[in-house]
């Protein structure tokens, strides 16, 4: 009986810790006082609860471990990291921007490299007792903390995007900016697709995926991909249709495989979302 009570205090401590993290955004004065004040002292409650003084002696530092690693740690790396997202879009944000891409390129997503390193580190240093070069370890996650922070810094004016005057917009990470008018596009494409599941990742999901590609009168194209359906991202793609036809741009929807249907129907009945404007914009006919 005493080992349930402990586990249920471990839980209601965990869950006061998820409600606060939750609401760290908004109330971050409050959230820090519920984690620290009353989620982590029950759980120590609830693990001792759970065990006894001898092995809270013998495990306690291991306890407190896993706590900092799991509810501080881990949501700090997230918050971080999405905190920099929204930082950036403001910055660049003028209610305008159609289409938003946080890296001109491919090499913006190197900091989500950075960020696995971290996650593989930080656990080694943290639960590896056998660990003979503690101080080394320690030294190279804060070095990857210390180029992983240098890498966004860089990467700040990074972007692409579709604007709603100026067209496509692609800046680099040293401000320098590349501007296509929409009287440069020669045709746009929509591309349904199909992103197949790895058979060796149970958490992987096929998906109905889908692009849109800009083909410039030099024959460069600049394609935005999509991958699941999106209210807000149709809403945006029945806007860029809409500039396309004042612009006298052909818009060319390609028709979807049978595979491709299938998903796409399953995911708005998944949903339960109205299947109407989705079928309007992929030209899907009988709407």
């Amino acid at each position: 009986m005493r080992k349930y009570i402990g586990i249920f205090i471990i839980i209601f401590g965990v869950i006061i810790a998820i409600g606060a993290l939750a609401e760290f955004r908004h109330t971050p004065i409050a959230s820090t006082i519920a984690l620290l004040v009353i989620s982590f002292p029950l759980y120590i409650l609830g693990q001792l609860v759970r065990t006894s003084k001898v092995e809270m002696k013998r495990s306690g530092i291991l306890w407190l471990k896993i706590f900092v690693f799991c509810l501080i740690i881990l949501p700090l790396i997230f918050y971080s990291y999405e905190l920099y997202e929204d930082m950036k879009w403001q910055a660049i944000d003028d209610g305008k921007y159609i289409f938003y891409k946080p890296g001109s390129n491919e090499f913006g997503s190197l900091s989500l490299l950075f960020l696995m390193a971290l996650f593989l580190l930080i656990p080694i240093r943290l639960f590896s007792p056998e660990l003979k070069r503690k101080r080394l370890m320690s030294t190279i996650i804060i070095m990857t903390i210390f180029l992983y922070g240098g890498f966004r810094y860089y990467m700040w004016l990074d972007y692409r995007g579709v604007h709603q005057e100026l067209g496509l917009i692609s800046q680099n990470w040293a401000g320098e900016q590349i501007v296509q008018s929409f009287s440069q596009i020669e045709r746009i494409y929509v591309e349904p697709g199909l992103y197949q599941a790895s058979l060796g990742d149970p958490t992987d999901e096929t998906e109905f995926t889908w692009k849109m590609i800009f083909m410039n009168k030099n024959g460069m194209s600049t394609t935005y991909s999509f991958r699941s359906l999106s209210k807000d991202v149709l809403g945006n793609a029945f806007q860029m249709k809409a500039i396309a036809e004042e612009e006298d741009i052909p818009f060319i929807v390609n028709k979807m495989s049978n595979k491709e249907r299938e998903w796409f129907d399953l995911e708005l009945e998944l949903k339960k979302w109205e299947k109407e404007p989705f079928y309007l914009f992929f030209e899907i006919e009988g709407t």
